[in-house]
């Protein structure tokens, strides 16, 4: 038929070249006709044999031999065979994989539930019958799914449950199946799939219900429905006749079952149930019969035949599913082959056949064993170390041990036990040299054939059989049923997935359990043969979002994460550092598992080990990382893992030039991240979505996290990477980025400034606080645009440094303020300068103003000097900082913020001045009373410089700023003269009528304790007020001069040499015109 088929596509493609060649100065309609007969001839090729029709029309030029050409050819072709299709995309071909990943991509499963989906999916085509094509497509599917909807958590549950619903289809809607698959066993089935949680049962009960109701059926087997129902009259004679002729047959046979039948009551059954029903009743007298016979004979005929027998029942009982029996059988005999246990026993020829009786059922009935491969497999493990025995080896013990010889009392019955055991070996080594191990091998070999089923049971009892010889001797344990796990794992890798997560969750366990073994050459042989196993399985390419790769590599991660060997820690690094270069370009999921153990190893105590899971992570960023993050389902977690795995090598401490370096790298890997951007990373602006959070929350919180590092050069290599990623790419924040930023990033770092008084090492505080506040408001300055709905925070963590009672901490903050003002104040809106007043005002309220309680309080003077004298030294930074405000932003403030900032100077005036002189009195230092007028001067100084500024240059008379203005000078003046408002009226009287007492006023005023400090520390304010007076407009200054003018004739009084310089001015250029004086 192969031949047939063959011949005859050579013959279209023959024929359709040859048109080709002709078809050229043809009539149009005839050529439109030769296209159209070349194209079904071209179908007809592609029905009978899919890849020779492809050549034939791609040659032809009917078809573009692409990928996306083709499945659109299959999706818009009605004439197409439905199996043809199902074969040509499953074949394992690049191009056939390639066109059966476009036909997928080309559908949309958007809100469909599975089964939906899935009967969508199979409408086209036929599933092909080989497992490993419906794995394909089975894999393909549950990626395109779970791109499509959110119904699971990873595509692995999808594609689980896909397989689960083929076999539910098949079991509902097949005739050959007579037991049906109930609802309960179909939920059962499907545990546990969903990430090791359970799919609701309502969920799997709706598909079990929908599935029963309607199978799934392609579009061919539709529309064979409806000619079949024209066909009825014409099949209802051929029906007549075969039950004619089954009616027939039957009567024929009736006749010769009662000519035959005979008194001894015989009857003949055909029935399975009444073979079950028999071997149920007589399996234990055979079993008996045949285990006395082995026993007790040694003649080879009834031998023999008690082997064939035990042979058939076994047979019979495994196909029947008759498991108990089965399992009592198999025990038997292999109890027959003198193998079990560790005691040395003579091997007669009746064991040897027992042992080849063994082989045969384990190769020819592997798919019915179930639990019996259990003793199976122990005697081919106990038949290797009978022949190692004899052939001179240690006795099974593969890595490390000897045997010992027992306490020196009973030595020489140890050596007389061990010759005669010797001689025993060596004989049963001569009669077992009948056995061809070749054949058990194959045992093994043949693995891949076994069904999914039996395939199971196999390695789950080789487990076992392994770690039974493990614990027998674990100081110097046998690997015969390792190695053997090891080959099957080879073999059996290739089998579709679902299967393959089956066995693989039972070796990989065997194998970490193993790895942890107390004899280290067990440990390190195990380590690399996952090694040889993760290159191999690695060659296989992973669909987007499952986790194959993942799973297979766990037992690198618990063998690192567990072991407490160092060599086994390092083998584990060097073997995964193989396995990652050699197969970088295919892993996906992997990648996870690979960073969790660099992860561990960059915690490790061994500086080789360090080096070594290092050196990879930092050739994988160079050579790989940007198709490392790629992948769209991993390369997002990928990313953030490994950046946490370079955040664990930052805080190592064993070498600096490891963590500096790890820094550098966290900021490269940004760097490539943008870079697989492309041209959106330029025009982006990012946001807080998913996507763009995952991209700069991981470099941002690992940096950050770094910055509170023990080592100043460490942190300080933190604290610059992470302000230079926010400044080169801030600019390109949107508001609710820069929200997530600060809140989860930026404010987290000052943590320290909210509990300073808690803090036991303030290192931090002391040597890297300045640095990061400065970059805080860089970036908060570049950023504005974005970052400003975040200034009234930033303020209030500002303001919290500057109440703090470390004066470092609150200079540091001011200057921020002053920093912030002067380089982005101009961009402030009305509502931003609101919030930087009240902010200024809370400030003031906070460090408030020296009250007369406390310094009349019995407090110690020495404490007292230190906490008043720390709010000073506050308050003066603020006045300047107020003072700076005025006079730069004047042009922007609105009138009342303007007089609120003037009212917390002037409030600060009005305190010092407003002592009372009992308090003044009772300070008992001269330095508290120097602090409080040194606030009142800076005060005064600040607002009249800038009432006078104002005054000056004001086009129109302000009543309240000259009233205002003149209250302050008056009250300086005096405070600095000694003069009250009587005494100035007095003056201005007597001065007007040319007599009066000045020496007694004199020596009144000078009677006042600490007058010479208070002129001295007032001189400064003295200054700048006669420097205003003197700028101001004749006309302006003589609305003053009235009331300051016995103050400025007591000025003359005093000794300052600046202030009788300036006051000379004053009296020459201002107080002379206005008095028709002329000098």
């Amino acid at each position: 038929m192969a031949k047939h088929e063959s011949n005859e596509g050579g013959d279209l493609e023959s024929s359709i070249d040859s048109r080709i060649a002709d078809s050229e100065d043809v009539d149009p309609v005839l050529k439109q006709k030769e296209h159209k007969t070349q194209l079904q001839q071209g179908i007809k090729a592609f029905n009978l044999k899919p890849k020779k029709g492809i050549e034939i029309l791609s040659s032809s030029g009917h078809l573009n031999k692409e990928p996306h050409a083709i499945a659109a050819w299959f999706h818009n072709q009605p004439n197409l065979d439905k199996k043809a299709i199902g074969e040509y995309m499953g074949e394992p071909d690049e191009l056939n994989k390639a066109v059966l990943y476009a036909y997928v991509d080309m559908m949309s499963f958007a809100n469909m539930t599975i089964d939906e989906a899935l009967r969508h999916f199979l409408a086209g085509f036929w599933l092909p019958g080989e497992a490993q094509k419906i794995d394909r497509m089975m894999e393909k599917f549950a990626e395109r799914f779970c791109k499509d909807t959110d119904s699971f958590s990873n595509a692995d549950t999808a594609y689980v449950l896909a397989y689960s619903i083929i076999m539910l289809n098949t079991d509902a809607h097949s005739p050959k199946i007579a037991k049906k698959m109930t609802k309960e066993e179909f939920v059962r089935n499907n545990r546990g799939i969903n990430d090791g949680m359970d799919l609701p049962p309502e969920f799997l009960e709706g598909i079990y219900d929908r599935i029963v109701a309607n199978g799934f059926k392609v579009k061919e087997e539709e529309d064979m429905g409806a000619s079949l129902s024209s066909d009825t009259e014409k099949s209802a004679h051929e029906r007549y006749r075969a039950e004619a002729q089954q009616l027939m047959s039957t009567a024929q046979g009736l006749l010769k079952k009662a000519a035959g039948q005979s008194s001894d009551h015989f009857l003949i059954s055909n029935k399975s149930e009444h073979v079950i029903s028999m071997l149920e009743i007589s399996w234990a007298p055979m079993l008996a019969a045949f285990s006395v016979l082995m026993e007790e004979s040694a003649e080879a005929g009834l031998i023999s035949q008690c082997l064939k027998g035990m042979t058939g029942a076994i047979t019979l009982l495994s196909i029947f599913k008759l498991e108990s029996q089965r399992d009592a059988f198999v025990s038997t005999l292999t109890q027959f082959t003198n193998l079990h246990g560790h005691t040395v026993r003579e091997v007669r020829q009746k064991n040897v056949e027992s042992i080849l009786a063994a082989i045969a059922i384990a190769r020819n009935l592997g798919n019915f064993l179930g639990s019996s491969w259990g003793p199976v497999l122990r005697c081919f493990s106990e038949l290797d170390r009978l022949q190692l025995a004899g052939s001179g080896s240690r006795l099974g013990n593969v890595f490390g041990g000897s045997e010992s010889s027992g306490s020196q009392g009973s030595r020489r019955e140890w050596f007389e036990e061990k010759d005669n055991r010797r001689e025993l070996e060596e004989a049963n080594s001569l009669r077992l040299e009948q056995i061809d191990t070749a054949a058990i091998d194959r045992v093994f070999t043949s693995s891949a054939r076994l069904s999914d089923e039996a395939i199971i049971d196999f390695v789950r009892q080789l487990v076992a059989v392994s770690h039974e010889e493990i614990e027998s001797c674990p100081s110097a344990p046998r690997v015969y049923s390792m190695q053997k796990i090891v080959e099957i794992t080879y073999f059996n890798m290739s089998r579709i997935r679902i299967v393959w997560s089956r066995i693989w969750s039972i070796l990989g366990e065997h194998f970490q359990s193993v790895a942890l073994a107390v004899n280290t050459e067990l440990s390190m042989y195990v380590i690399d043969s996952m090694r040889q196993l993760a290159l191999k399985f690695l060659e296989k390419d992973e669909l987007t979002s499952f986790h194959f790769q993942r799973d297979f590599l766990k037992p690198f991660d618990f063998v690192i994460a567990n072991s407490k060997t160092t060599e086994i820690r390092e083998l584990v690094v060097r073997c995964l550092t193989q396995v990652v270069r050699s197969t970088a370009r295919n892993i996906k999921s992997g990648w996870k598992i690979a960073f969790q153990v660099l992860n561990m190893a960059g915690r490790d105590e061994s500086d080789a080990i360090v080096l070594l899971a290092f050196d990879l992570v930092r050739k994988v960023i160079h050579e790989s990382f940007l198709q490392v993050i790629s992948d769209p389902a991993h390369g997002h977690l990928a990313y953030a893992d490994c950046l946490n795995c370079l955040g664990v090598f930052a805080k190592q401490q064993r070498s600096r030039d490891i963590a500096l370096e790890a820094i550098d790298l966290m900021r490269l890997c940004n760097d490539i991240a943008l870079e697989a951007l492309g041209d959106e990373a330029g025009l982006t602006l990012f946001s807080d979505s998913e996507r763009h959070v995952r991209i700069w929350f991981p470099i941002l919180t690992g940096l950050a996290g770094l910055t509170s590092d023990p080592r100043l050069d460490v942190r300080s290599r933190a604290l610059d990477k992470l302000f230079e990623t926010l400044m080169a790419h801030g600019p390109k924040f949107d508001r609710s980025l820069w929200g997530h930023v600060f809140h989860g990033v930026l404010f987290p770092m000052f943590d320290d400034v909210y509990h300073v008084d808690e803090v036991a090492d303030t290192e931090w505080l002391d040597t890297s606080f300045s640095a990061a506040m400065g970059h805080m408001t860089d970036m908060f300055v570049v950023c504005f645009e974005g970052a400003s709905p975040l200034l009234q925070e930033f303020l209030r963590m500002l303001a919290l440094c500057i109440v703090q009672h470390n004066e470092r901490l609150a200079e540091m903050g001011v200057n921020s303020i002053k920093r912030l003002l002067s380089e982005a104040g101009r961009q402030f809106s009305p509502d931003m300068w609101a919030v930087t007043c009240g902010t200024v005002v809370e400030l003031f309220e906070r460090a408030g103003p020296v009250k007369e309680e406390e310094l009349t309080s019995e407090v110690d003077t020495e404490e007292r000097l230190r906490l008043v004298g720390s709010r000073h030294r506050k308050r003066m930074l603020l006045f300047q900082l107020v003072q700076d405000l005025c006079n730069e932003f004047c042009d922007v403030l609105a009138e009342a913020q303007i007089l609120q900032l003037l009212n917390l100077l002037g409030s600060a005036q009005t305190n010092a001045i407003g002592l009372s002189g009992e308090a003044k009195e009772r300070m008992g230092a001269s330095q508290l009373l120097q602090w409080i007028y040194a606030e009142s001067a800076e005060a005064s100084r600040s607002e009249l410089q800038f009432m006078l500024g104002a005054y000056a240059t004001a086009k129109e008379n302000s009543r309240y700023l000259e009233a205002r203005l003149l209250e302050r000078l008056l009250e300086v003046l005096r405070e600095y003269t000694g003069l009250t408002a009587q005494d100035q009226r007095g003056k201005w009287e007597e001065e007007a009528a040319g007599v009066g007492d000045a020496e007694g006023r004199k020596e009144d005023v000078e009677a006042s304790p600490y007058r010479e400090q208070i002129r001295w520390i007032l001189a400064p304010t003295v200054i700048v007020i006669l420097e205003g007076l003197t700028g101001l407009e004749q006309q302006r200054f003589e609305r003053l001069l009235p009331h300051v003018y016995p103050l400025l004739c007591a000025l003359v009084e005093g000794n300052d040499s600046r202030v009788r310089s300036l006051l000379a001015c004053v009296f020459l250029q201002r107080v002379g015109p206005a008095l028709k004086i002329m000098a």
